[in-house]
């Protein structure tokens, strides 16, 4: 393995596992409620309220950490937030009251904020050209992982030792070895950040190009790409939160059944992301791809609330979606990286990609209170064609990226 090769490789790792933290501790809260509510005689509004606080932060934070990574430093930032969501894993195994885990979610709200923006800064600097789709790929997945994992261990680690609190304390000791294994490997971040291997002789001559502050702000390819991602997201979010209550209802089957809709969905996605990096490699146009696979989905989400196929297209035509939207995502931030060096340079990966990704958190907000009304009204069917309308919406924006054009200078 010649040294690119192997520095890539590390990176990648180094980066994948610190994504999957930030994954992990956005479900160390929630599968304590049973443990948790008792102790302290909350309510399930009430703990919900502390999980809005941790999304709030986030998105809020995501924005603004991307200008402290383009300011300060990726690697510095990476640190920082590994280091909020240590604290927040400490803080959380001591709350004395239901009070407590306010700071307690504000601060991994805070940590977790910093992932997009940093990882991407990093990989989009230090990954060579060739292998960067299969990094964003494996970025995304282990993200994923790090979701499936983190109720299995914490509601295993409660019940096997009684204690919720030092399931709570696991978390705060795993934040602190990635964060041991990054300083470890500190000097390479430095070394492959000098290198740049990433960026072409010509990018990183024009690296400083149109880097100003929130001047980003304004312009239009910026505003899409958050549009993007918050149509992409909000149709995520109808599915994660509504699907087995969707399927039951308009398709009359069991709850097994109902629920494996967004297990096929989550199963299909996975598939999707491991063999978009190879599809987003092989085609450069990234908008095309997108709007390709996309249209798929949408086209299984319209076929599922026209219910004329009967019961058994539920895990198919699921499936088929999830795998639609997975395929998307490699190219979906190999759009963002273009629009970056086509308008800002690299010097702005930090904020675009912490402000798009912004959209995500937004959509994923707003979608179950959109949602949740129709359901409640007996309008289910709407709810499929409103996933259908939002991945149209995710297709149509990114065509509109690829179709912006650079202004003369």
């Amino acid at each position: 393995m010649n040294e690119a090769r192997k520095q890539d490789f590390i990176l990648i790792t180094l980066l994948g596992v610190a994504h999957g933290l930030s994954h992990y501790f956005h479900l160390i809260i929630p599968p304590l409620f049973p443990w948790i509510m008792p102790e302290f005689g909350t309510s399930f509004a009430q703990m919900g309220a502390v999980m809005t606080v941790f999304f709030i932060c986030s998105s809020l934070g995501q924005a603004t950490s991307g200008v402290l990574v383009d300011k300060f430093g990726a690697k510095v930032c990476l640190y920082g937030g590994v280091t909020l969501l240590m604290i927040a894993g400490f803080l959380f195994s001591i709350a004395q009251s239901y009070w407590w885990f306010y700071p307690v979610a504000a601060c991994a709200g805070l940590g977790n904020s910093v992932f997009h923006p940093t990882d991407y800064s990093i990989m989009n600097r230090c990954i060579t050209n060739e292998r960067l789709p299969f990094a964003f790929s494996i970025h995304s997945v282990v993200g994923n992982i790090g979701w499936a994992l983190a109720p299995i261990f914490m509601v295993a680690v409660a019940t096997y030792t009684g204690s919720w609190r030092l399931a709570a304390a696991t978390a705060g000791i795993m934040a602190l070895v990635v964060l041991v294994v990054l300083l470890f490997h500190n000097a390479l971040f430095d070394r492959a950040l000098a290198q740049g291997n990433g960026l072409t002789q010509e990018e990183k001559q024009n690296d400083a190009k149109g880097d100003a502050g929130f001047a980003f702000l304004k312009l239009l390819v910026v505003w899409l790409c958050f549009l993007f991602f918050f149509c992409n997201s909000f149709a995520l979010g109808i599915l994660q939160n509504f699907a087995p209550s969707i399927f039951n209802a308009t398709y009359h089957v069991g709850l097994e059944i109902a629920t494996g809709g967004l297990t096929a969905y989550m199963i299909g996605s996975i598939i999707g992301v491991l063999s978009g990096a190879y599809i987003a490699k092989a085609f450069k146009r990234s908008d095309h791809v997108i709007a390709a696979s996309m249209s798929v989905s949408a086209v299984m989400a319209i076929l599922l609330a026209w219910q004329g196929l009967g019961p058994w297209c539920v895990l198919p035509l699921m499936g088929i979606m999830g795998l639609g939207v997975g395929v998307a995502t490699p190219s979906r931030d190999l759009l963002i990286r273009g629009a970056c060096m086509k308008f800002l340079g690299s010097h702005s990966f930090g904020r675009v990609y912490g402000f798009t990704y912004c959209g995500m958190d937004v959509g994923q907000t707003l979608a179950p209170l959109v949602a949740g009304p129709l359901l409640d009204a007996g309008f289910f069917s709407l709810a499929l064609v409103l996933v259908g309308l939002f991945q149209t919406g995710a297709l149509l924006t990114a065509l509109a990226v690829g179709q912006q054009k650079e202004k003369p200078a």
